[in-house]
């Protein structure tokens, strides 16, 4: 195991709690919990501590180091909702406006799985905050990934999936909605939205992402789709329930070079750690980060939106995210972000303040950054959360309280 804790007075914080922290990273790795992690902690700006330990690759035993390239899974989410807020910002389209009118193609799918269900009345807002009503993916969506479809085949799949709820009224995560989103900031920049029949622009939503986001960022070990030439780098994952299949998530050629806006994104603990960084409070940035959004969109971004109960266990059979369940019974979410509000048993554990917020990947990835303590943290790993290891005991959230633990003062 590699550690750094030499940052840890000077952002406030515990250099001996911080390594205790690490330490249960050591203790997965040793339980075979996980094969590999990496973590980042940061306080008020200032990196308090990393954390690199076990392997990136099983087969090679190629050992996790600062430079692994881990596939973030739905942590791609917050980039997605920043391109669109981008959007917004260039006067593209508003959040409360009609998808519909926008990508007039949406309006050619079923009238609803429930008669209460209107697709007229989908808003980009509840395609940001998962309220829309859409499914968590299409029912082709294994069909399209076997025959190695390329993406703008998900958006014509997408698009027209039923809704099974009234928009605004429920929580349904929905892998579609973030792909229309993707699709929205594609032909922002094509210039087409609001026209029916044109080709997808999703590709443009790859070059956008490149040009304005992470450029700006500095973050040069983050792709989306992620090149050939960085394979070598990148953390096998564990457990996907699709080994050795052509299109297997996260490890297949296919997957990596597909792009997909709601989990295709892969980097470093430290590009990720950039990226979190720009939503904190000023003062709480990483040095170096410059920004993307205005404070405007930011704070919008990571302010509750809705607070809302989650789908009937009945809604969208087959089509739902196993890797995202919400377990709560009112669900509170940002643009992209969620917020922990009012949430017990959360990832970024129990002594964080409400306005915290998160993301995390079905890969076993977490990001999250409470803007109270202005602490921030980053933990990527390289198995499946499906198979249990963050069920069976609340792994993340054990982790996320051993690194509150080590903050020092206010």
């Amino acid at each position: 195991m590699s550690v750094d804790v030499a940052g840890a007075e000077a952002a406030g914080m515990d250099a001996d709690a911080l390594r205790r922290a690490f330490g249960l990273l050591e203790g997965w790795v040793g339980e075979s919990m996980v094969p590999g992690a990496a973590a980042l902690v940061v306080r008020h700006g200032q990196v308090a501590g990393t954390c690199s330990v076990g392997t990136a690759d099983p087969q090679t035993n190629r050992p996790v180091d600062a430079g692994t390239v881990f596939a973030l899974a739905s942590i791609t989410k917050p980039v997605t909702a920043t391109a669109v807020m981008q959007g917004v910002e260039r006067g593209w389209f508003a959040l409360d406006e009609r998808v519909g009118a926008l990508l007039p193609e949406f309006l050619d799918g079923p009238a609803s799985g429930s008669d209460a269900a209107d697709r007229t009345t989908v808003t980009v807002r509840h395609l940001l905050t998962h309220t829309s009503g859409l499914p968590g993916f299409s029912v082709a969506n294994m069909r399209l990934r076997r025959r190695h479809a390329p993406l703008a085949e998900f958006v014509y799949s997408f698009q027209v999936a039923p809704l099974f709820f009234a928009p605004g009224t429920a929580h349904l995560y929905s892998n579609c909605g973030i792909l229309l989103l993707a699709e929205l900031v594609g032909r922002g920049n094509a210039g087409t939205l609001g026209q029916h029949g044109k080709p997808s622009a999703i590709l443009q939503y790859h070059e956008h992402v490149h040009r304005h986001i992470l450029a700006p960022l500095g973050m040069n070990d983050t792709w989306i789709p992620v090149p050939e030439a960085v394979w070598g780098r990148v953390a096998h994952v564990a457990d996907t329930g699709q080994e050795g299949k052509d299109y297997e998530a996260a490890n297949s050629a296919y997957y990596r070079q597909l792009g997909i806006p709601w989990g295709g994104l892969f980097a470093t603990a430290a590009d990720l750690a950039r990226f979190t960084s720009s939503f904190m409070s000023d003062g709480q940035q990483l040095a170096d980060g410059n920004r993307v959004l205005t404070a405007a969109s930011r704070a919008e971004m990571t302010r509750i939106q809705v607070s809302v109960p989650p789908a009937a266990t009945d809604a969208a059979p087959g089509l739902r995210d196993s890797g995202a369940e919400a377990p709560w019974p009112r669900v509170e979410w940002g643009l992209g972000w969620e917020v922990k509000g009012r949430k017990t048993g959360h990832v970024s554990g129990d002594l964080t303040s409400p306005h915290t917020f998160s993301h995390i990947g079905v890969t076993g990835t977490l990001a999250w950054g409470d803007p109270v303590t202005g602490v921030m943290c980053i933990l990527l790993t390289n198995r499946m959360q499906t198979s249990g290891w963050t069920t069976e005991r609340p792994r993340r959230t054990l982790f996320s309280n051993a690194v509150m633990a080590a903050t020092v003062g206010a």
